[in-house]
């Protein structure tokens, strides 16, 4: 393809035409594209043409959209009309009952005011002073004993326990007539004798005598002189007022003394508690009242009692039971010859 373009040339006959809108139509045949030469191809003209209109296209209106459905009325429930009814009624009561006491204020009535009252201050309430208390009965002193205690050990049935027959009266743990003579260890303790040989366990230095007076009491009263028995391994000491026998290994005894003028029966009904009681009397002939566990004893010395009592400590076990009726047994009253009355 050349690279000057065709110059179309158009018949003298056609300048003189008038001028007007012609359309021309150029073919391009596929082999143009590969360097052939085009062609224009005019149409043929028959005349003036007439003037072509040029016509803009209308835009279509949208479409109408389609008419609503009438709103639905809303039917008031006759529930809602007698409530409403209600509140019309109401609100002409209260308009009217307003009207008509305005109008009544306005026909002279006087309009009252009432003062305001002036409350005066709450006083503070004075707080109730305590009452005393009433006086009762003095409280009981702790016992000296635990309610609950436990019997020694006694392995041979003698009745001793093995810490007496090891620590006091050397007899054997496992033999029940130590000195075979056909007595229990346990009982010829119970009536002073030496469980371990012949003769009494005074006589055998087993026991040592205690001798002493009454301390003294009310003017008048005439001080009552007194002897016992106790082991001789055991301290004696006076302290507060009471004896002290210490068995060493956290058991004793506590012995004091009261002045009576009656009868220990007597005596006892208004000055002892225990629940259960046991009178006795001891081997020289005193008459002798025990609770039942044997802890806690008294001795009639005539013008004074002897009130005995088991100190378990902190042990809770009675170990010295037996050697204990030993002791209650040997208590006698003495003259100036050092003999029982």
């Amino acid at each position: 393809m050349s690279d000057t373009t065709p110059q179309l040339q158009q018949p003298a006959e056609q300048s003189q035409k008038p001028a007007g809108i012609e359309a021309r139509v150029f073919t391009m045949p596929e082999r143009y594209r590969h360097g052939a030469e085009g062609k224009v191809h005019e149409p043929e003209t028959k005349g003036p043409r007439a003037p072509v209109e040029i016509k803009t296209p209308s835009v279509p209106s949208a479409p109408a959209l389609p008419p609503r459905p009438p709103a639905r009325q809303k039917k008031i429930s006759s529930t809602k009309k007698i409530l409403l009814l209600g509140a019309v009624v109401l609100l002409a009561l209260g308009v009217g009952g307003t009207i008509l006491v305005s109008s009544v204020e306005e026909q002279g009535q006087e309009e009252i005011v009432t003062a305001p009252v002036v409350r005066p201050e709450p006083q503070p309430t004075p707080e109730p002073e305590p009452e005393p208390e009433p006086a009762g009965e003095p409280e009981p002193e702790p016992e000296v004993f635990p309610v609950e205690v436990l019997p020694g050990t006694d392995s041979d049935s003698d009745g001793l326990s093995d810490t007496e027959e090891r620590t006091i009266y050397g007899t054997d743990v496992r033999l029940p007539d130590s000195d075979t003579d056909g007595f229990l260890d346990g009982n010829e303790v119970f009536h002073r004798y030496n469980p371990a040989a012949l003769g009494t366990l005074l006589a055998a230095g087993v026991v040592t005598t205690w001798q002493a007076q009454t301390p003294e009491g009310e003017a008048g009263v005439q001080r009552v002189e007194y002897a016992f028995d106790y082991p001789t391994v055991w301290e004696m000491e006076f302290l507060d007022g009471e004896l002290v026998l210490d068995a060493q290994i956290g058991e004793g005894f506590r012995i004091s003394f009261v002045e009576k003028q009656v009868s220990l029966a007597a005596w006892a009904s208004e000055n002892v508690v225990l629940e259960d009681s046991i009178f006795g009397t001891t081997k020289n002939g005193l008459q002798l009242l025990q609770s039942s566990n044997q802890l806690e004893a008294y001795v009639d010395l005539g013008l004074a009692v002897m009130i005995v009592k088991y100190d378990t400590g902190v042990k809770a076990r009675v170990d010295y039971l037996q050697t204990m009726q030993m002791m209650l047994n040997s208590v006698r009253v003495v003259n100036g010859s050092d003999e029982p009355l």
